[in-house]
């Protein structure tokens, strides 16, 4: 099921920088990438079944895992014949690799939250046999936004991934905004959970929150974005 109408739009007005988040660009980065399929149980029986018009062939990476982590555009607007237009390029934001860290305990703070919402991009059951979501969530509060783009894949039995990226923004009296950008998949097999003594029922993984300390971290990379004052 893809959301094709929904997303999210940060904006810096100053800078016409704008960080978006849409289920197509999400879906190229899936096509690009061309994971091989993950192999289920049922997939044996899918390909040699005895006639050749009943055999499946999955030959794609069915489970839509993406490497996304946002779209960027810069809106310039212009003054013509009288009128404001507004035009659009695609670009690639200067992001710098850095040590620090988002402060995820500061975030905890009871601060007032001044908007919060969270955005289905697509979603997929996997006939049945799991869960395939990617979804976006941010909030607002009076000294900065933090946002979390999360890739949520569960093949019953077989694979559990989690792709989050999460960025931070405090906003900075009097300077032009920076923002960190956080990345880091996790991968794990069931049977190797199992090893390490989690449970092997698939119907201990349903949320994604819980679990995710228990899968080990397979990349991770965090980044820095200072706005600059004009393009």
């Amino acid at each position: 099921m893809i959301f094709g109408e929904s997303s999210l739009v940060l904006k810096h007005l100053k800078s016409g920088i704008k960080i978006h988040f849409n289920s197509f660009d999400a879906l190229n980065g899936w096509k690009q990438e061309a994971l091989p399929p993950v192999k289920v149980p049922a997939a044996a029986k899918w390909k040699f079944r005895s006639k050749p018009s009943q055999q499946v062939i999955l030959d794609y990476d069915y489970t839509f895992t993406t490497p996304y982590s946002g779209s960027e555009t810069i809106e310039i607007e212009t003054e013509k014949c009288g009128r404001e237009e507004t035009s659009q390029r695609k670009c690639s934001l200067h992001w710098e690799d850095c040590e620090e860290k988002i402060n995820l305990i500061s975030l905890a703070s009871k601060e007032p939250i001044l908007f919060y919402d969270e955005v289905v991009l697509y979603e997929d059951e996997l006939a049945d046999n799991g869960v395939s979501l990617l979804t976006v969530k941010v909030r607002v509060m009076p000294s900065c936004w933090f946002l979390l783009l999360r890739f949520w894949l569960r093949v019953d039995g077989v694979l559990m991934r989690l792709r989050d990226t999460r960025m931070h923004c405090i906003f900075e009296v009097g300077e032009n905004p920076i923002i960190l950008r956080e990345s880091c998949w996790r991968e794990a097999t069931f049977e190797a959970l199992s090893a390490k003594g989690h449970p092997s029922d698939s119907a201990a993984y349903s949320d994604p929150c819980t679990i995710s300390q228990w899968l080990p971290i397979i990349k991770h990379r965090t980044q820095k974005l200072k706005v600059p004052d004009n393009l």
